[in-house]
């Protein structure tokens, strides 16, 4: 089911922070939300996780105004990873992947059948299982953003928002944890990205949503939304781009526009 947005117009506070957007999102992609510091990013994934309510406009899944459902059945179809996706308390890393739960059971009930097997799919499709008797805080940074993930995918949620999830994480486990988000999306999940990196969100993403100042500058596929002139428009910066050996256009920053 896609996830739309249409004339979405959003305020922290008395600041209007996004303004009139418009984008359909689609499953079984990957959709990177870049833009400059301030420019509403994580604004914009807390209100399509239903965390935030629009002034103006609105959030619709699979045609049905998010605002109509109830927060359990939107927590079932729609799993966040925020930007700050820590853990403070020291609980052991299946206690953590089986919160993930939450939106499926009854006050109190204990784990059903169907809860335990999808707590093991998630372990199985982020890798932890050899983790899931230590305590969380005490995983390194790469383990815990492979943790928490499973946590949001033990709910089956049919889209995945996470807020800057390669945030903290070096380059192995970026990349690892792209990959691992490129295996969901295969898999017929909506996945959203919020990111800084070019180069990450041309390998990984399918498409592009760029933002400025709270406004929509391209959205498209990643190969169009992240050429010369959007990226100018967006950053102020000039790229290069060059072709890697599976075909992508890769822009690399190489200066700032003159006057930006």
């Amino acid at each position: 089911m896609e996830l739309s947005i249409s004339d979405l117009a959003v305020s922290l506070g008395k600041r209007r922070v996004l303004h009139g957007l418009d984008a359909v999102l689609r499953p079984g992609r990957v959709t990177a939300i870049l833009g400059p510091n301030g420019s509403g990013k994580s604004t914009l994934v807390r209100t399509l996780a239903g965390l935030l309510d629009p002034d103006a406009g609105q959030v619709k899944l699979g045609g049905k105004p998010l605002a109509r459902l109830e927060p359990r059945e939107r927590a079932r179809r729609i799993g966040y990873l925020p930007q700050d996706a820590t853990v403070h308390w020291d609980l052991q890393v299946a206690e953590v992947i089986a919160l993930g739960r939450a939106p499926h059971r009854a006050p109190f009930a204990g784990l059903s059948a169907a809860d335990h097997a999808a707590i093991d799919a998630a372990i199985d499709a982020t890798a932890v299982r050899p983790l899931i008797d230590r305590r969380v805080t005490r995983l390194s940074g790469g383990e815990r953003a492979r943790v928490l993930l499973a946590r949001v995918l033990a709910g089956e949620p049919h889209w995945l928002l996470a807020d800057e999830p390669l945030a903290s994480l070096d380059p192995v486990h970026q990349l690892d944890l792209l990959d691992r988000l490129r295996a969901l999306a295969a898999g017929g999940m909506g996945v959203v990205i919020v990111l800084h990196d070019f180069l990450q969100a041309a390998r990984a993403a399918d498409d592009v949503l760029l933002l400025r100042e709270g406004r929509v500058v391209a959205f498209g596929p990643a190969g169009t939304a992240l050429a010369h002139q959007p990226l100018r428009d967006a950053f102020g910066v000039e790229v290069m781009v060059i072709g890697d050996d599976q075909g992508r256009l890769l822009p690399v920053p190489i200066g700032r526009v003159k006057g930006s």
